[in-house]
Formats: structure tokens, C-alpha cells, sequence
């Protein structure tokens, strides 16, 4: 894909973990139709997503004591 732009990384919206490429395929993965140029560095949106999937949600993952990302990566693929 390149670079993103000056400032940019791209944000895959399925992320590019080995299951993801099992699943999906590379193609799929790493395609314009899912990634997003977003602002990169400590304060900017691609942080906070970062964050968000690398916190503890209970509202969002039940009981168990699981980062979003943890979660998101056991449900199926109509799921995903």
C-alpha cells in the first residue's frame, strides 16, 4: 500500500493477526477496503483505538477478564 502520508499509519479495520490471515487471506487483509490512513502518534485516534482494544471491557466481553482484542478474536467470522 505505501506509506499513508505524512503524520499517517494505516489502520487495518480487520486486523492483520495470524488468524485474521488465516481466515480472510492476505488479500483481504491488506486491501484499500479495509484500511483507513489515520493519524499516528501518543494523543491520536489510532492510539485510542489501540487502547480501547488493548483494555478490559466487561460491558463488552462478559465475566471474563479479556482485553476487546482477546474477545473480538474468539467470535466467529459472521462476528467479525
Amino acid at each position: 500500500m505505501g506509506k499513508a502520508g505524512p503524520g499517517l499509519a494505516w489502520h487495518h479495520l480487520v486486523a492483520q493477526t495470524t488468524s485474521n490471515l488465516q481466515i480472510f487471506g492476505a488479500e483481504a487483509i491488506h486491501n484499500t477496503g479495509n484500511l483507513l490512513p489515520l493519524e499516528y502518534g501518543s494523543g491520536s485516534i489510532h492510539q485510542e483505538i489501540t487502547n480501547f482494544y488493548n483494555s478490559i471491557q466487561p460491558e463488552l466481553t462478559g465475566s471474563e477478564r479479556i482485553t476487546v482484542r482477546e474477545w473480538i478474536g474468539r467470535q466467529s467470522v459472521g462476528e467479525k
